[in-house]
Order: C-alpha cells, then sequence, then structure tokens
C-alpha cells in the first residue's frame, strides 16, 4: 500500500494559483509511488478553474466565483487527516495557509518532506534503492529483460548496461527540451543503475 502525502504550498496572489506547481509536484511524487492529495485537484472537483482569470490573481474575482475560503480549510484539513505525510513546495514559508498546514501535520505526527531539502544523489539513491527496487526488481535483472526485449526487436544484441546508457541519453534529450530537476534525478538514478549491470 502507498504511502499518501498531501501538498503544501503557496497559492493566492501566485499565477493560476500556483496550480502548475502543485501539478507536477505530484506528476513527481506519483511517479515515486506516493498516492498523491493535491488541493489544486480538490478546488478543481468543486469547479475551480484557475485559467477563469487568464492567469492574473485578484482576490475580487475569486470571491465573485463564489469560492467559501472557510470550506476550502474545511476541506483541505480533512484530507490532510488521511495522509502519512506533507510535502512543502518552494515559497511554503510565505504562505498563512501551507504554514497552517505544517503545523497541523507536524502535531498529527506526519512526516514532513521539503522539495528543496533532498539532494539528487540522496533522492536518486532512495528511489533506486527502494520503491523502484520493490516495484521493479534488482536494476541489473530489469535492465537484463530489457535489453533482451530490444535486442529480439531490434535483431542485434543489447546489453543490461546499454539500457542504463541509452536511458541517461534519452534523460539529457528531454533536458535540452524543458529543464527539470526531475530529469537530473532519473540520470543519477540510471548511472547507479548502469554500475549494477554486468
Amino acid at each position: 500500500m502507498s504511502l499518501i502525502i498531501y501538498v503544501a504550498g503557496p497559492m493566492r496572489g501566485k499565477r493560476f494559483f500556483n496550480f502548475p506547481a502543485f501539478d507536477e509536484a505530484k506528476a513527481i511524487l506519483e511517479s515515486k509511488g506516493f498516492t498523491v492529495i493535491s488541493p489544486a485537484d480538490l478546488d478543481r472537483s468543486i469547479g475551480f478553474d484557475p485559467e477563469t482569470f487568464g492567469g492574473d490573481y485578484d482576490w475580487n474575482d475569486l470571491n465573485k466565483c463564489e469560492f467559501s475560503l472557510m470550506d476550502a480549510i474545511d476541506r483541505d484539513v480533512a484530507a490532510l487527516k488521511k495522509c502519512d505525510a506533507i510535502y512543502m513546495l518552494r515559497g511554503w514559508q510565505l504562505s498563512k495557509g501551507a504554514n497552517a498546514e505544517k503545523a497541523l501535520a507536524e502535531w498529527m505526527g506526519l512526516e514532513v518532506v521539503y522539495q528543496d531539502d533532498e539532494d539528487i544523489l540522496e533522492e536518486a539513491l532512495r528511489i533506486t534503492k527502494g520503491d523502484r527496487n520493490a516495484s521493479y526488481g534488482p536494476p541489473d535483472q530489469d535492465f537484463q529483460r530489457t535489453a533482451q526485449m530490444w535486442s529480439a526487436i531490434k535483431g542485434v544484441p543489447f546489453e543490461a548496461r546499454e539500457v542504463a546508457m541509452f536511458m541517461v541519453a534519452l534523460k539529457l534529450s528531454r533536458e535540452t527540451h524543458q529543464r527539470k530537476r526531475d530529469n537530473w534525478v532519473d540520470i543519477a538514478g540510471y548511472a547507479r543503475c548502469g554500475s549494477l549491470c554486468k
């Protein structure tokens, strides 16, 4: 059973109410095996769409769309009480709501994870030794299976370590298109996996 993690961070005063940052964090956390509860998704579920404002923040417009801050607080607290951990987005320190959610999470004894705290090498090691290893098996076996499939498809022999090399190349290609911290984490992870392949 995957751990449930709540994403907390600044929304009011941010372009598109910071939904893109919440969505990116959700995608990254889900790729690591977490079940994610995002306030952005909770807002969407009641029909709130930040695109309505053309990306510009205006508290008066927010009031006009019948968004209830008190209802949102009740809903977010109820959601947080179902979680095992809280993930603090960059800039959380400037958000009253995120500070309150962090205090509640600490009061409940939840693990607090910070977006900026973990070094990419630490994250890559945690992923490749932990959830990915549990999901896909040891890297040498996983990459050997992939190499055998590639060999069958292309009709030329591939080795497990070459799978890791090609995956690093894929991540480098993606980084040239859009800079993302996750690309570097994956590059480090694939490098570790490649070193474990014989």
